[in-house]
């Protein structure tokens, strides 16, 4: 049988404040492409459906029409992931088993739905463990979170995620494909440099031993670097597919076909996806960006310039490399305010702001005559309040005779 193994879509994710519905409605289509040219018997998408835990009414459509898109290829089994609202999910998921997609958005017992098991098109049997994302504090009780140190805390969700994974995977038996579909960070992950960081500490580990050698693939979400972790048996995190942030620039996205029968060794073959823009840091001068503007393509661009800090400057480096670039600092060694700091002692306010611009190495004169012509304007208008505070008293005391 052929499985496809997808996840971390975070559908609703924006960068610097841009949209990328359209991106992620060409990566989506580019994944049900792949189902159907490879005529998957079996999807599963491992969590992180969306980017919050309330999407908007654009998100919610791009991901239902594509889970619908590939149950008319195949069934398609999903988790929620820590980005997801299981409750939200979990309204709809009554709707999508009518279209052959079945969601799990918490733990339970194999016989109340935590094993699916199928028959698929060729005619092989599959169960499939679900794991969704499990947050420490459905585990470790305030009480504990109080009174216990950290390394006790992580211990007991760790110990607690594998008595689960025991319960799920207990009925696996040599004549069926055994599948477990997990949102989590597994020890020995590395993280891909979009994910939220709370969530990839000791305290929401679990170690790979956890994960059967019974089990004949570990399809795993979480990590947005694709990448294989070693364990008793064929465990791989797909990915994401998408370039999410700038700590995933370099990383080219995937999804994974997997063939898979009873009793032999998991065959995983990834499969790239080039739908979406790219991330690309550019450093250098002005003119230094001038020279390298042809080749950025359609690249989301962040910027560190090395030049003096002025007003306009991310509006120049704009005009050089177009709208794609979401990000623009200045990139120099600044002098420590600390260090260069002088005696306020007997200074004006304007010295002092000329100082703070030197230190700060912000060359423009007109920050400075406005700033000296917005100090006048504050002086003079208090002046004419305290002159007019005068003038109402000296009035009150000669109406009080």
């Amino acid at each position: 049988m052929k499985l496809l193994h997808t996840s971390d879509w975070h559908v609703g994710k924006a960068i610097r404040g841009h949209s990328r519905a359209d991106e992620h409605r060409a990566v989506l289509d580019e994944i049900v492409g792949v189902a159907h040219r490879e005529v998957v018997d079996l999807v599963v998408v491992a969590g992180d459906l969306f980017e919050t835990a309330a999407p908007s009414p654009e998100s919610e459509g791009i991901v239902y029409d594509a889970f619908l898109r590939l149950s008319e290829v195949a069934p398609v089994v999903v988790v929620a992931g820590n980005h997801d609202n299981p409750r939200r999910l979990g309204a709809v998921a009554p709707l999508l088993r009518l279209g052959r997609v079945t969601l799990a958005t918490e733990p339970v017992a194999p016989d109340l739905g935590g094993v699916v098991s199928m028959q698929v098109e060729d005619g092989t049997r599959v169960q499939v463990a679900l794991l969704p994302f499990v947050s420490q504090r459905g585990i470790v009780r305030a009480e504990q979170l109080m009174n216990d140190a950290a390394y006790e805390q992580a211990q007991r969700y760790s110990d607690r995620l594998q008595r689960v994974l025991a319960a799920l995977t207990s009925g696996f038996n040599s004549d069926t494909v055994n599948l477990i579909v997990a949102h989590a960070f597994v020890r020995g992950g590395a993280a891909g440099g979009g994910e939220r960081s709370a969530h990839l500490q000791d305290e929401y580990a679990i170690p790979a031993v956890a994960f059967p050698a019974s089990a004949s693939y570990v399809a795993l979400g979480h990590l947005h670097r694709p990448q294989v972790v070693r364990g008793a048996t064929s465990m791989h995190y797909c990915g994401s597919p998408l370039q999410l942030d700038f700590g995933e620039e370099q990383q080219t996205k995937q999804v994974n076909l997997v063939e898979l029968a009873p009793g032999l060794p998991a065959k995983v073959t990834p499969i790239p996806l080039v739908s979406g823009r790219g991330l690309q840091t550019l450093r250098g001068t002005l003119a230094q960006l001038e020279s390298v503007a042809d080749t950025v393509g359609d690249a989301w661009l962040r910027v560190r310039v090395n030049e003096a800090s002025r007003p306009g400057l991310a509006d120049d480096v704009r005009a050089i490399l177009g709208q794609g670039v979401v990000d623009v600092v200045v990139d120099h060694d600044t002098v420590p305010l600390a260090r260069a700091a002088r005696r306020r002692d007997g200074r004006s306010p304007q010295q002092l702001f000329g100082d703070y611009l030197a230190q700060t190495e912000v060359v423009d004169p007109r920050l400075e005559l406005g700033f000296g012509q917005l100090w006048d304007e504050v002086v003079q208008g208090n002046d004419v309040v305290q002159g007019n505070d005068a003038v109402q008293r000296d009035g009150a005391g000669v109406g009080g005779v």
